[in-house]
């Protein structure tokens, strides 16, 4: 078992009336709760992971999900929905709906934590380009650009990621969860 920050604190916002808690000694690794009458869509872009499968399942309302070219409504009656290694994928709640939606990764790491504390510092989701491709690098998760290149999206996070957000001066707001 990890040895957890104390300063971390279980749920942190995600925007006005969204908010992510992560479930520590739990099947699943995080919640998402939209609550109803929210004013902003919530959504995900379309990504994909190289490392891990990610599993999820809807807890109440319903998610627009994009699975490869095929999107579709997602609610509790459906169960737990894997999305394989590779495979772009979105997600979206309608503006004004309320949603509660749990996720994990398969295997199963802090990882997906990181990423999540790394991408939603400050309450909100990382918008800069450089910061956001220096968190998808320590974060498995890639970018799907119009024409889908996995060898592109693969390089273009590594180069920037890796070397240019570092030397401009760009770090993880979260580096660990120790």
């Amino acid at each position: 078992m990890t040895e957890y920050d104390s300063a971390l604190p279980a749920t942190i916002p995600v925007g006005q009336g969204v908010s992510m808690t992560f479930l520590r000694d739990h099947a699943h690794l995080s919640r998402v709760h939209i609550e109803k009458g929210v004013l902003e869509e919530f959504q995900v872009p379309a990504h994909w992971h190289e490392e891990h499968d990610e599993l999820f399942r809807v807890i109440e309302g319903r998610l627009e999900v994009r699975l490869g070219p095929e999107t579709k409504f997602c609610t509790a009656a459906d169960g737990e929905i894997c999305i394989p290694k590779g495979i772009v994928h979105s997600l979206r709640v309608v503006m004004g709906e309320e949603c509660i939606f749990e996720e994990r990764t398969d295997p199963m790491d802090d990882g997906k934590e990181l990423f999540f504390r790394n991408a939603l510092a400050g309450g909100k989701q990382v918008r800069h380009f450089f910061q956001a491709m220096l968190i998808m690098y320590h974060g498995d998760t890639r970018p799907a650009l119009p024409l889908h290149s996995k060898w592109l999206e693969k390089t273009l996070v590594s180069v920037i990621g890796y070397y240019v957000a570092p030397f401009l001066g760009y770090k993880l707001a979260v580096p660990s969860l120790k």
